[in-house]
């Protein structure tokens, strides 16, 4: 072992209870936070969906200017689809092609994102097709 490793192992053995005690709180804390953060995510998720059956009941279809969320575009692209089901790419194409949503960087969304939401949001969607088409749950 070089010099430097020994010294450092010393000091480590010598304050080893104070670094496991502060390890096990910041493992606890990182729980906590873990804890807050799925709970935060849940409620987004419940906030946003009354939001969108807000804009079903006083509006069809927003236009290009309304800012809605990428599942609620998916939905009502999905919501006019033969047999209310598409692969993720077609999806991504129309959402696009009627101007629902857009990335924070102006970019056409990504079927790799819609993928990404189907998963976030398992009570909107399902998948079929070997887990490429989307459907509305």
């Amino acid at each position: 072992m070089i010099e430097w490793e020994e010294q450092i192992a010393s000091v480590v053995n010598a304050q080893r209870d104070e670094i496991e005690a502060d390890l096990a709180l910041a493992l606890t804390m990182r729980g906590h936070a873990a804890d807050a953060l799925d709970e935060a995510e849940e409620r987004v998720r419940r906030l946003e969906l009354l939001l969108s059956i807000g804009n079903d009941a006083t509006s069809s279809e927003p236009g290009p200017s309304a800012r809605v969320t990428l599942h609620e575009a998916m939905r009502q692209v999905l919501r006019s689809a033969p047999g209310r089901r598409m692969v993720a790419s077609e999806l991504a194409a129309q959402i696009d092609h009627r101007g629902l949503y857009k990335m924070r960087d102006g970019r056409p969304v990504e079927a790799q994102q819609i993928h990404a939401r189907v998963g976030h949001y398992p009570d909107l969607f399902g998948r079929d097709g070997g887990g490429q088409g989307i459907r509305l749950v």
